[in-house]
């Protein structure tokens, strides 16, 4: 009963989605360590092999819990999460560009700011988007 109760709050969602990405970054940053600081892998490697494990785990995290899409066709889905990421990722890079280099904002300040926009992006894009029913 408390978990329909929560299901039901409009921002539950959101904050199922924020406690993911969390979670992905968290395995992003110590698959990345561990290859790199015991593993002796090469830090370009190490980041691409950490930063797929968090991606798929995101997706599957985010499909199952988060948006409970699992009727929809995996592999649509799949392509469109991959797309969200890359376009908001790009996005993030421009916005960095312009507060840090032409704006001279302090990088962290831009960097928070950005942040916080790209989450909703990606939040909306999944959510509309990426997880959306096909009927």
């Amino acid at each position: 009963m408390i978990a329909t109760f929560f299901e039901k709050l409009p921002w539950w969602r959101l904050t199922k989605f924020v406690l993911t990405g969390g979670v992905a970054l968290l395995i992003d940053v110590a698959i990345y360590f561990v290859l790199t600081r015991f593993g002796s892998v090469f830090y370009l490697l190490a980041r691409a092999i950490s930063l797929g494990v968090a991606i798929i785990w995101s997706f599957t995290v985010n499909r199952r819990w988060t948006f409970r899409a699992t009727a929809g066709d995996i592999r649509q889905q799949a392509v469109k999460f991959l797309v969200v990421i890359l376009s908001t990722s790009l996005l993030s890079l421009a916005l960095m560009h312009v507060g840090v280099t032409l704006l001279h904002y302090h990088d962290l300040a831009v960097l928070l700011a950005v942040a916080v926009l790209t989450t909703l992006i990606n939040f909306l894009a999944h959510q509309f988007w990426s997880y959306a029913s096909n009927k």
